[in-house]
């Protein structure tokens, strides 16, 4: 019987590989595809039919928390995607597939207005003054042969709680090409009145271009050695998807500024900004003081101090995040897998691996803190959405927490985290609920994990207006042991995701 046999490879599977000692990871949100709050029935069966939304052209790609809330992010790398940034709750929920809220309005992710979003690929939050700081690449359609280049890239700041904002920054073409650049990750340092270090994926300048808040003046480091692609690690294959693409910097990760030490907060304003090319096996790391000055970006030519080289990982990587403790985590894109290096230790020696699964963790491509020691990853199938077509009769996107007891490298020990004194002059309607934490160790698990996806249609404007993954009324069961053997087998892989 087949659902036998599922049972018994799940069953050895999971006894092969789980480590009682560490977290588990469990999925609390899944997507087959995603779809969005319309204003009304009309407005969708226009954008439908008209191909302004496209089901499966629609990918998430980065992702950030902040009071109660996930911030995600869909870069326009096709045609049809209606809103580049959205939001949705976090917490407790029994919708595990809700719909995307365009952020902060639909107006202000109108595609073709330069003076809205056009191309989110990540975003960062301030938790300590709840702003979000946006890169916009402003170039869409990114994978098609002819992309549309109309705006020019930008940075943008939103203030979360008074619904405003407070700068929009347009990059000069030194720094960020009109029709060449890609920018990719962010990271904050909130040192001087503030700076925002942003990868450049460029394919011909790549770079970390640096913002300074107080001179609002950006410039471009740049280093080949670190900063492009290994032609030796060009090619990978993640689950039957081959890569084979030369591609830069991409994510990067900032070392926390204050930290204790026998029981003394110490403040480091010369932060480590660790990196590494896509297309590359290194972790590399330049200080903070190089990026902040200026000028060793003078006369566009290539930075001659010291980078760092810690050695190499056990895969390719594209999404990576540190504590404040100074734990960084990040993904093995050919194993399918999350790594963590307290980086108090040896890289060589002090790597882990602490989840792996070709199923559930097919392209992790980003990381997010909340403020309960939960880390949550995303995961999006990258790989299939570029080299194929993603269907969307199966579960193609996914987020996936643990605790793991870190904080953002953003969390401040001198600044008082909580809603109640710092919401007063707020516009946001807080909850009065505890935000659950995922304990480790255990099934006491808050969230609920999604039972198996049925088989479903293309979406129409009539099955999809108001749903998120376009999922019909679940057919019967042939035999009630057969269902429950199936939601027996989504508890043992979804609520246990197997950690080594």
């Amino acid at each position: 019987m087949l659902t036998t046999k599922l049972l018994v490879s799940a069953l050895f599977c999971l006894a092969a590989n789980i480590d009682l000692s560490s977290a588990k990871f469990r999925v609390i949100r899944e997507w087959n595809y995603v779809n969005f709050t319309w204003p009304d029935a009309e407005v969708y069966r226009q954008a439908f039919e008209g191909q302004q939304y496209v089901p499966e052209n629609n990918i998430i790609a980065g992702l950030k928390y902040f009071e109660d809330f996930y911030y995600i992010t869909l870069p326009r790398m096709k045609p049809g995607v209606p809103a580049t940034l959205v939001r949705v709750p976090a917490g407790l929920s029994n919708n595990t597939a809700p719909l995307l809220s365009p952020y902060p309005s639909w107006e202000m992710n109108q595609i073709g207005d330069c003076k809205s979003l056009q191309n989110v690929q990540n975003i960062e939050i301030d938790p300590a003054t709840g702003r979000i700081w946006i890169i916009d690449g402003g170039r869409t359609e990114t994978l098609s042969d002819s992309p549309v280049a109309k705006c020019r890239p930008k940075l943008l700041v939103y203030d979360i709680k008074k619904e405003n904002f407070v700068l929009t920054y347009v990059f000069p073409e030194d720094v960020a090409s009109f029709n060449g650049s890609f920018l990719y990750d962010i990271v904050l340092d909130n040192a001087d009145q503030g700076y925002a270090y942003i990868t450049d994926n460029s394919g011909r300048d790549p770079g970390i271009i640096v913002f300074s808040a107080k001179d609002n003046k950006s410039w471009k480091i740049r280093h080949s050695q670190s900063m492009r692609a290994d032609p030796r690690a060009a090619y990978f294959r993640v689950n039957d998807v081959s890569i084979s693409a030369s591609l830069n910097i991409a994510s990067l990760a900032l070392s926390p500024r204050i930290k204790n030490s026998n029981d003394k907060i110490i403040v480091n304003d010369e932060r480590e900004v660790f990196y590494s090319p896509l297309s590359s096996l290194h972790l590399y790391s330049i200080n903070s003081s190089v990026l902040k000055n200026e000028q060793f970006a003078a006369t566009l030519g290539e930075f001659q101090g010291n980078v760092k080289d810690y050695g190499t990982k056990a895969s390719q990587s594209v999404g990576m995040v540190m504590d404040n403790q100074g734990v960084l985590y990040y993904s093995l894109l050919a194993l399918n897998g999350i790594a963590r290096w307290d980086s108090g230790t040896p890289f060589q020696t002090g790597q882990k691996m602490i989840a792996k699964d070709e199923r559930y963790l097919e392209w992790v491509n980003s990381f997010a803190f909340d403020d309960q020691g939960n880390l949550t990853i995303l995961v999006n199938r990258l790989n299939r959405f570029i080299y194929q077509k993603l269907s969307i009769n199966e579960p193609n996107f996914r987020l996936i927490a643990s605790n793991v007891g870190g904080k953002s490298y953003l969390y401040d020990e001198s600044y008082n985290y909580e809603s109640s004194q710092t919401s007063e002059a707020s516009s946001t309607t807080t909850t009065e609920k505890e935000v659950p934490v995922l304990k480790p160790g255990t099934d006491q698990d808050p969230y609920l994990s999604p039972q198996p996806a049925e088989p479903q249609a293309e979406p129409t404007p009539e099955s999809s207006m108001g749903q998120t993954n376009g999922s019909t009324t679940p057919k019967p069961s042939s035999a009630a042991a057969e269902k429950a053997a199936t939601a027996l087998i989504s508890l043992l892989i979804a609520g246990m995701l197997l950690v080594v």
